[in-house]
C-alpha cells in the first residue's frame, strides 16, 4: 500500500506548486522551495536540481519510499544532506468510527503560532484540502490537514502547541480527519509519522508501511 502514500504525497506536494515532469522524477516548484518526489533509479537528478536552483529555491527536499543508499550517494554529490525518515502509516477510515473527545472545527482559517503553520500552508487550504483546528476560547491548541485525492486521503501538518500536548488534542484531530475522509468516500488514509506521533497513530488504528527517507539541499546557504 506504499502506492497510496506516494500518490497522496505527490498530490500534496502539488498543492500551490508547479509540477514539472523530468526523466524518472517529478519536480514540484513553489515560491521558494522545491520537492523531488520519489525518483526512479534512472532519474535526471542533475536536471531536477538545476531546475530548482534556477527557480530560486532556498530549500529542496527529495523523498523516497524506502531507504536508498545509492540514491543518497547521488544526492550527496549535489550537496544534499541526509534528512529524517518518515514512517509511512495507513488506515482504512471506514473501519474507524470513534468520535473525537474534543470539539474540532473545520475551517480554512489558521493560526500562525501553531506548529507547521506557514504562508504556503495557508495558501493551499480549501477545496480538497481540509483544515481542522481545536480552540479553547481565543486560543488555538492544535490543527491538522486532510488532503483528499480521489479515493485517497492524507493527513499532513498535524501540530499541537507545546503547552497543550498529551491532552487528547492530537487524537481528536486525527479522528476528525478520518471522519471527513470517510464521508468523502476515501478507502485509504496515509501519513508520515514522526517518532513522537507514531504511538498516537497506532493507538487510533494505523498500521505501519515501513520507513522512507528524505534528503535536503539549501542552495541559499552554500
Amino acid at each position: 500500500m506504499l502506492s497510496d502514500a506516494q500518490g497522496n504525497h505527490e498530490s500534496w506536494f502539488g498543492r500551490g506548486r508547479e509540477r514539472v515532469e523530468l526523466e524518472g522524477v517529478r519536480v514540484f516548484l513553489g515560491a521558494d522551495d522545491g520537492v523531488l518526489a520519489f525518483p526512479r533509479d534512472d532519474a535526471d537528478l542533475s536536471g531536477a536540481v538545476r531546475l530548482a536552483r534556477d527557480a530560486g529555491a532556498r530549500e529542496v527536499g527529495c523523498w523516497a519510499l524506502t531507504p536508498d543508499v545509492a540514491l543518497g550517494e547521488r544526492l550527496h554529490h549535489f550537496g544534499f544532506q541526509d534528512g529524517w525518515q518518515p514512517h509511512w502509516m495507513r488506515i482504512d477510515p471506514r473501519a474507524q468510527h470513534e468520535s473525537p473527545a474534543h470539539s474540532v472545527e473545520h475551517t480554512a482559517e489558521c493560526d500562525r503560532e501553531l506548529p507547521y503553520a506557514s504562508l504556503h500552508h495557508e495558501r493551499v487550504l480549501g477545496g480538497d484540502v481540509h483544515h481542522f483546528i481545536i480552540r479553547g476560547g481565543a486560543r488555538a491548541f492544535g490543527h491538522a490537514v486532510l488532503n483528499v485525492a480521489g479515493g485517497s486521503g492524507g493527513i499532513y501538518d498535524m501540530g499541537v502547541a507545546p503547552g497543550a500536548r498529551r491532552q487528547g488534542y492530537g487524537r481528536a484531530l486525527t479522528l476528525a480527519a478520518l471522519d471527513w475522509a470517510r464521508a468523502e468516500g476515501c478507502t485509504s488514509v496515509t501519513l508520515n509519522a514522526t517518532h513522537e506521533g507514531e504511538a498516537l497513530y497506532r493507538n487510533v488504528g494505523f498500521s505501519s508501511l515501513g520507513l522512507g527517507m528524505t534528503w535536503w539541499l539549501f542552495p541559499g546557504r552554500e
